[in-house]
């Protein structure tokens, strides 16, 4: 009975531990079907919107062709690399930037590795090239053209940003202030909390993340921008990714910091002519608190308040 009893537990472990291994070899094979939703069709051009634009390609160390988009402003005072979120492609991420060159702002948008015309498959840590060769061409153009560099990072772009970003020394960096929308404390928290939604897949909230990279969390990192100024947007209405884990990753930044709450769905910051006004007096104010003394200030409140009236 006793013999039987052991040779039950240890086949039940022997399964058990199975069964763990096989997920956590499918989650290493395929983390990025947790993070990354490429799409290879061009929807748009920029031309096709009024926009003055070329096609920007680079080389990554792991010789991979990485494209990107430059949005020409007539006299460009600044540039603002762009870094979108996980879904589609920069030619429906457009939207959140192609009002940026009518004020005076280069924008470089770039897809990552099997985003758009961009070859290769995305993964961690193989982003971080793609960001890295794509960095590299923006120092060049902004040196020639002595034009100052602002990061701007929506949703995992948020995030591959911080970590990528925060990486540079202070004395080498050549970005002078950076913008997150709607980023996230790390990557096995927003699996935890996507995997959760559905009834299917919410057991595996407590197995999965343990596979899931977990050494370039935003929150883990955040501080080190400190002292380059730091802007941060998250919508109370995400049902995306939760202002939550936006105030956790500000609340570890370092000074100067900044936060705005907005409202709206899941990375729509720049759909409300308030927040673009915001953005637009810390790019030209280098940096500077957008919230406080600004006409766009009295914008974001009327903006709240119809909200709350319509509520």
């Amino acid at each position: 009975m006793t013999n039987s009893i052991l040779s039950f537990v240890t086949t039940s472990r022997v399964v058990f531990y199975s069964i763990i291994t096989l997920i956590g070899v499918f989650c290493l094979s395929s983390c990025s079907r947790f993070f990354f939703y490429p799409m290879k069709e061009i929807v748009q051009t920029p031309d096709k919107g009024g926009l003055t634009y070329r096609d920007i390609s680079v080389t990554t160390r792991d010789n991979l062709r990485i494209h990107g988009w430059l949005l020409e402003a007539e006299k460009p005072k600044g540039i603002v690399f762009f870094l979108h979120g996980n879904a589609e492609n920069i030619s429906t991420h457009i939207g959140s930037v192609y009002w940026l060159p009518e004020h005076g702002y280069d924008v470089l948008l770039m897809d990552y590795r099997g985003y758009g015309l961009s070859e290769g498959k995305p993964d961690f840590p193989d982003v971080y090239l793609d960001v890295e060769a794509m960095h590299l061409w923006l120092n060049n153009y902004a040196g020639e053209k002595n034009l100052p560099i602002y990061i701007l990072g929506q949703s995992l772009g948020a995030a591959i940003s911080t970590y990528y970003f925060s990486q540079i020394p202070y004395k080498q960096r050549h970005f002078d202030a950076v913008i997150l929308d709607s980023v996230f404390t790390g990557h096995k928290d927003i699996a935890r909390h996507t995997l959760q939604k559905n009834v299917i897949t919410w057991p595996f909230q407590f197995v999965v993340p343990w596979f899931l990279p977990g050494q370039y969390n935003p929150i883990d990192h955040v501080a080190n921008f400190s002292p380059t100024p730091l802007l941060i947007f998250h919508s109370e209405s995400d049902k995306v990714l939760p202002i939550e884990g936006g105030k956790a990753v500000y609340e570890q930044a370092g000074e100067p910091k900044y936060w705005v709450t907005t409202k709206g769905p899941h990375i729509a910051t720049f759909n409300f002519p308030s927040n673009q006004a915001l953005l637009l007096r810390f790019l030209n104010d280098a940096g500077a608190n957008p919230t406080v003394g600004s006409e766009a200030t009295s914008h974001a409140q009327k903006d709240l308040s119809s909200s709350q009236s319509q509520k």
